[in-house]
């Protein structure tokens, strides 16, 4: 039996090594149809054969400052030429016309001008960098964006990384909801996996925004999350073999959505299908999120305002509609698991029609705040042929694809374990070590 349990152990690692190294190797396929770029390479001392990401952290901005505690280098990359910088020296750094960057000190000195990266090297374990004046674990690279612009990337570890997302996706937690943290871990681990070099155009694997996942580096780190990144180190979530689209979202409503129902053009996904969050008869795991219900009201101006600049957006326009009468506002079909399919707006100057998740975009709670969910029924109030008042009773808050994570909540203090609730929401997946 032991020789038996280790050959499977062998084949499990094999097996787990080769999904990472498709990963790495940019096999996978990229959420969104992001062109696969080559591997990154992360050009930072100490990172060499671990598994490592770029961060892009100031993204096309004018300016970026760079700074440590302890002393530091800034290492041009294709000549390897050094500088070195002291303990609690302050660079700023901008590109000129020609796409060249140029670093000047807070003590007078300089850097460049030069075409090449820059990458800022700190001791490891001495003391973080700081970019902008927030900490990061790590390293850091800087890249010309254009023009004028210049990008910085904080390079380093994915277990680091997560660190620093963990928190910020599920929030500050008590041990008790542990199990709840450790597949938030394990999620957003999977989707850094996923997406290594799904970027590269820009020079970096992730934004670190609602574009991918939310980073803040060192100053959002807990110890509930670090001890949930901690345990399950290096656990991804497979399917046959293949790291996953890892979508996850703060409260479905009562059951999750299928991708196809939230994005029509994305085609079905086996495990990625809509999944009942109930818990017993008429009560749910997420049922504790203070948007598992919710009602909103507008009245005819405000709403009429709202899509005059909603539907201009959609349009490519940058000004307001102008719309002076706003005759219908209705859904039109259901899907699945109870969302609105489609969301039909008729004004004096035509019909339009929006379909999925878009519907969140064009009907704002409010002026710059999308609505919670697609998963609510509207009730129009008329008089004349013109709308004034539009009501949504509704439920939920995001996209509803994936993981629920107010349900995983629920699920944990259950008793249910991280692997529990992955293969729950994640149909038919593994919970597979890659390193």
């Amino acid at each position: 039996m032991r020789r038996g349990r280790r050959g499977r152990s062998l084949r499990a690692a094999h097996q787990a090594s080769q999904i990472l190294r498709a990963a790495l190797l940019g096999s996978v396929l990229l959420i969104g149809c992001r062109p696969a770029g080559p591997p990154a390479t992360l050009p930072h001392p100490g990172l060499e054969g671990r598994t490592a990401l770029r961060v892009g952290i100031a993204v096309g901005v004018d300016q970026t400052t760079v700074s440590s505690s302890t002393p530091f280098e800034l290492v041009t990359t294709t000549t390897g030429e050094r500088s070195r910088a002291s303990a609690g020296e302050r660079w700023t750094f901008t590109t000129d016309a020609a796409g060249q960057i140029r670093g000047e000190s807070d003590r007078g000195n300089s850097f460049g001008p030069t075409t090449a990266l820059v990458r800022v090297e700190v001791p490891r374990g001495r003391a973080p960098i700081l970019i902008d004046g927030k900490p990061y674990r790590g390293g850091a690279l800087l890249r010309a964006a254009g023009p004028g612009k210049i990008t910085a990337i904080n390079l380093l570890e994915i277990e680091e990384y997560l660190l620093g997302v963990v928190p910020l996706e599920i929030g500050p937690r008590p041990l008790a909801e542990l199990e709840a943290v450790k597949a938030q871990a394990v999620a957003a681990r999977t989707y850094a996996v996923r997406h290594l070099g799904g970027r590269e155009p820009l020079g970096f694997d992730l934004y670190s925004t609602v574009a991918d996942q939310v980073y803040g580096g060192i100053e959002v780190e807990d110890p509930t999350a670090a001890r949930a990144v901690r345990e399950t180190r290096g656990e991804i979530i497979t399917y046959q073999g293949s790291p996953i689209l890892a979508y996850y979202h703060s409260t479905c409503g009562g059951r999750t959505a299928a991708i196809e129902e939230v994005w029509p053009h994305r085609q079905p996904l086996p495990y990625l299908r809509s999944v009942s969050d109930e818990s017993s008869p008429g009560q749910y795991y997420c049922e504790s999120s203070r948007l598992f219900r919710w009602d909103l009201s507008w009245t005819g101006p405000e709403l009429r305002r709202i899509l005059a600049l909603t539907l201009a957006k959609r349009g490519g326009r940058a000004d307001p509609l102008p719309i002076d009468e706003l005759k219908r506002v209705e859904t039109e079909g259901r899907t699945p698991s109870g969302r609105a399919r489609s969301l039909v707006v008729e004004t004096d100057l035509g019909r339009s029609r929006v379909d999925g998740d878009s519907i969140r975009w064009i009907l704002e709670r409010a002026p710059g705040e999308i609505l919670y969910s697609t998963l609510f029924e509207l009730e129009e109030t008329r008089s004349g042929g013109v709308v004034t008042a539009l009501r949504a009773h509704g439920g939920g808050w995001g996209h509803g694809v994936g993981m629920c994570q107010v349900g995983a909540l629920g699920r944990a203090r259950a008793g249910q374990d991280y692997r529990q609730i992955l293969t729950t929401y994640y149909q038919g997946t593994e919970v597979t070590r890659v390193y």
